[in-house]
């Protein structure tokens, strides 16, 4: 695993090279950070399938994604750090990292699957997601998986706030010495699987393997697919919810002492999930991922500098004035946003989530009596795989 040959590598860079085809070298301009796209609306159809695939596999971006991930000082920090990384892998790394499709592949990783990290219980609420997150728990462990999550975010970080090539460089430097021949290949795995056009091309042998189907069905234990979430919590445990998730838990968990199971959507306080509680009480304990989904959009507004930050709390203006349904005749004298903050410019932002597709209409409704009340905020309203449902955003105010 700490190595990784080209001869291991080829037969998946022929299926990447098959929906982009490797260009020539060209001068690229590097953009300005905090500045105006120059490339907004230039978006290849190739890449814009490679979006779309990933979001539908994995769930949707927590990071900003730039426009056009071909051009972003993302993609290039990753090109650069090649020539960082060990001699065992140096080589595949820049052969794999040479191959237009695959490069924005791994960007595309690092902004959808990896920025889940960012969240001090990391949670995986896709189905999909959560799958690959037990599966590359059993190939790497968490440790290791962690590690290269947090290392992925600051290449990210890094290379937006670049201003110069020198401080572009950098970045890729530390990036390149902090990834090993696991990482890599834990790079190779999430990047491949999010493109599904490429799994079949790829023959058998190499690193096939770890490319194939999720399935992993210790003896007398269903496959992995049932699994509904995944959280790591602060201890190191896995927590793995879902649908008959159970037997094939308690296999994994038995061996590598790593997983706590629950069985269906939850349970009570006494044997469900440990819920996080770190913006306030639990949403409900009949349903973790909801809560989760809460906590985890919380810490990444926290971490972006949103203050006045609220759970499940009666819905306030930017100024924390308490507002109420103007409307006589309402069911609910106010409501009460799933998420609920104030960005850095002033502007409260309220957030829904819809857990039971049945339940849309009655989310609707609450979507728009949250508008009626404070038309001076951003109201969005998100299925809980992180499908937007609608979204209002006031005259005047930008929204990324």
């Amino acid at each position: 695993m700490e190595t990784l040959r080209v001869e291991e590598i080829r037969p998946l860079l022929a299926a990447f090279d098959s929906i982009q085809p490797r260009a020539h070298p060209q001068l690229r301009l590097l953009e300005t950070p905090g500045g105006i796209r120059s490339n907004r609306g230039s978006l290849s159809s190739w890449e814009r399938g490679l979006r779309e695939d990933f979001l539908s596999r994995y769930g949707s971006a927590l990071l900003p994604v730039p426009d056009s991930l071909e051009t972003s000082r993302l993609l290039l920090a990753l090109k650069l750090s090649t020539r960082y990384m060990d001699d065992g892998i140096r080589e595949a790394a820049q052969e794999l990292f040479s191959s237009p499709a695959f490069i924005v592949s791994v960007s595309l990783s690092i902004t959808v699957y990896f920025a889940a990290w960012l969240a001090p219980e990391p949670l995986f609420s896709k189905a999909f997601a959560a799958a690959l997150t037990v599966r590359l728990s059993l190939l790497v462990g968490l440790v290791e998986l962690g590690h290269l999550a947090r290392e992925c975010i600051r290449l990210y970080q890094e290379a937006e706030a670049a201003t110069t090539p020198q401080e572009l460089e950098a970045a890729a430097e530390r990036f390149g010495k902090a990834v090993g021949g696991t990482a890599l290949r834990t790079l190779v795995v999430v990047a491949s699987l999010g493109v599904p056009q490429v799994l079949p091309k790829v023959p058998q042998g190499g690193i096939w393997t770890l490319l194939s189907p999720l399935r992993h069905a210790p003896a007398g234990g269903p496959a992995l697919e049932s699994i509904a979430s995944v959280q790591v919590v602060a201890d190191g445990t896995l927590i793995v919810t879902g649908v008959a998730s159970g037997t094939s838990a308690t296999s994994l968990c038995g061996e590598l002492a790593t997983c706590a199971m629950v069985n269906g959507a939850g349970g009570s306080s006494g044997g469900g999930p440990r819920l996080s509680t770190r913006y306030g009480k639990p949403h409900t304990r009949k349903n973790p991922a909801h809560n989760e989904a809460i906590e985890r959009e919380l810490a990444r507004r926290e971490a972006a500098g949103h203050t006045s930050l609220r759970k499940n709390e009666a819905q306030v203006t930017a100024q924390n004035v308490r507002v109420n349904e103007p409307n006589p005749g309402a069911a609910t004298r106010f409501r009460r946003p799933d998420v609920s903050s104030r960005r850095p410019d002033g502007v409260r932002h309220n957030t829904n989530y819809v857990s039971n597709p049945k339940d849309l209409r009655r989310e609707l409704d609450a979507f728009e009596s949250l508008v009626r009340i404070d038309q001076n905020a951003i109201h969005e309203l998100y299925l809980l795989d992180g499908t937007l449902v609608r979204r209002f955003v006031p005259p005047g105010v930008s929204f990324p």
